[in-house]
């Protein structure tokens, strides 16, 4: 339930307070103390998971520092009862996160301190309960110098005089012969009406983030009687009346006061029921939500629960003990599976998906440089072929170039066409591959494929893992969507059935495994005893 809370009050020196004090409890930090010559330690304080000092562009950097903020803040004010900062302490949200509530805490301080001149030191608070019944108390404290530090760079004044006339325009004096005057606000930071303002911005700026996050809480910052639902006063009773009832006597304003006592603890009563039922409402909606939409956790809980449950009777001691071994290889499936979507922060369908998609982008990435090096090897291949060719079919080169007479040459030429034809379509082909010297370089050719085949091992051994979890993670989708369409066929077979045919399809109560697995032993060791009576038996005739 949203909360709302805005208190304000004066860190004073007249009260025994220390400002230096105050920051370093908030903070959680150790600081110096130079007004009082101490140290104020908070650092074993927990709770404490953001703070900064937020200032007006014109004040100096050196302000940012905690210990000497707060120490100028002491030094500047001479006297002993001086009002050294305001001290605000104001309630965050549940509903919202905490990365969301830190935002809203230093944007308000920014919006409605900072603007207006003040120096802010702001810190936020988890607020973690250590009772689990108890709801959280995340809220912020803000520290401000109540005196302003001036665009000279110099601690303004807190007040102003503001002197009585009379009705010719000259001072009033005191019994003492002294000016009277009244001190006024330099900054106006006290002003009642400005309080009323902060607290109201404080509450539309939470209401605004309710509204972007389509939540229906909201906070109000007006008291139950400005809201129009206050409760009725007591009359006054006085001593008289107060002596009468104590004697026993009742009286009109006695019943009248009681009578307003039980309408108010009605109206309480009430207002509590109306309360409870609204979070109830709340509360079953969004189960009924859970069961309509399950989340990837629990559609994979579904899934091995029926893998592990309602398995038939096995007929005997190994298979009892393969089945336990399946059970607990799906327990370690699924173990598998909830860190792996913990670790990579999967909580939905569509980032399982997202993430089978970033994965097949690695994958094929690979696989193109592997296809790449595979075609370059290919080439290298044919290369080293040719060679092979023109060292096959040379003698027949050779005797083919000794015919002089044409018909001879041609006769032989298309007797052995294809061998010569290929032959020289090899020679071509490797005399743009030769090296500098006109050779064919065999040995850089075999030297490059050695490397070209290392390095798509290589490839292939990198890509191995990727390929590896792809088939992980589709496994998870696929028992995820075996879930969720059990789930679904369930709840459409169920939900047209009477009570009459669900009692009739009730199976029938199945003797416990471990139970038939003891018999079974049992069994054994009578049959085991029985023909050990009868070997002894045999023993004994044999002997005789």
């Amino acid at each position: 339930m949203a909360l709302y809370h805005f208190s304000v009050r004066h860190v004073s020196r007249g009260k025994g307070q220390m400002v230096v004090a105050s920051a370093a409890y908030i903070s959680g930090q150790r600081i110096y103390d130079g007004y009082y010559n101490k140290i104020h330690d908070y650092t074993s304080k927990s709770g404490v998971v953001f703070t900064e000092i937020l200032t007006p562009e014109y004040v100096p950097e050196r302000m940012t520092d905690r210990e000497i903020l707060w120490n100028e803040v002491e030094h500047v004010e001479r006297n002993n009862k001086a009002q050294l900062a305001y001290s605000f302490d104001i309630a965050l949200q549940n509903e919202l996160t905490l990365e969301e509530n830190i935002r809203l805490a230093k944007e308000f301080c920014q919006e409605q301190f900072v603007a207006r001149g003040m120096i802010v030191d702001l810190a936020v608070h988890e607020g973690k309960s250590e009772n689990e019944e108890e709801p959280d108390n995340p809220h912020f404290h803000v520290l401000a110098p109540i005196r302003p530090f001036t665009e000279e760079g110099i601690w303004g004044n807190k007040q102003r005089r503001e002197y009585i006339l009379d009705e010719d325009g000259n001072r009033v004096k005191d019994a003492k012969g002294k000016d009277m005057f009244n001190a006024v606000s330099t900054t106006g930071w006290n002003d009642p009406e400005l309080l009323k303002e902060w607290r109201r911005a404080w509450t539309e700026k939470v209401n605004g983030k309710f509204r972007e996050c389509h939540m229906a809480a909201r906070i109000d910052h007006r008291s139950y009687k400005e809201q129009g639902i206050d409760l009725i006063p007591t009359i006054h009773e006085g001593h008289e009346v107060r002596a009468m009832e104590k004697k026993g006597i009742k009286t009109v304003i006695g019943e009248l006061n009681r009578a307003i006592q039980q309408f108010n603890q009605m109206f309480i009563s009430l207002k509590e029921s109306i309360q409870w039922m609204k979070t109830a409402y709340e509360e079953m909606k969004a189960e009924l939500d859970r069961r309509q939409n399950p989340t990837l956790l629990e559609s994979l809980q579904d899934y091995y629960d029926k893998k592990t449950q309602g398995r038939p009777p096995l007929p005997n001691f190994y298979a009892e003990m393969k089945r336990r071994g399946k059970n607990l290889s799906n327990l370690q499936e699924f173990s598998k599976s909830i860190n792996y979507l913990q670790i990579h922060q999967i909580e939905t369908m569509d980032d399982l998906q997202e993430r089978i998609e970033e994965l097949n982008g690695v994958v094929s990435v690979s696989k193109k440089e592997i296809s790449e090096k595979r075609k370059q090897l290919k080439e290298l291949e044919n290369l080293e072929k040719m060679v092979e060719v023109i060292k096959t079919n040379q003698p027949l080169i050779d005797e083919y170039n000794h015919f002089y007479f044409q018909k001879r040459r041609e006769k032989y030429y298309q007797q052995h066409k294809k061998e010569i034809n290929y032959y020289r379509k090899c020679e071509r082909e490797l005399k743009q591959h030769l090296d500098q010297n006109g050779k064919v370089p065999t040995a850089r050719w075999k030297r490059e494929k050695e490397k070209l085949q290392a390095v798509i091992e290589e490839l292939k051994a990198d890509n191995q893992p990727y390929q590896e979890e792809i088939a992980f993670v589709k496994k998870v989708q696929s028992c995820a969507d075996i879930a969720r369409r059990d789930r679904e066929m369930a709840e459409t077979d169920t939900s047209g059935r009477s009570e009459e045919k669900m009692e009739e399809q009730k199976p029938e109560k199945k003797t416990s495994l471990l139970r038939k697995l003891d018999e079974k032993k049992k069994e054994c060791a009578e049959r085991d005893a029985k023909q050990q009576a009868v070997k002894k038996k045999r023993n004994y005739e044999m002997s005789l």
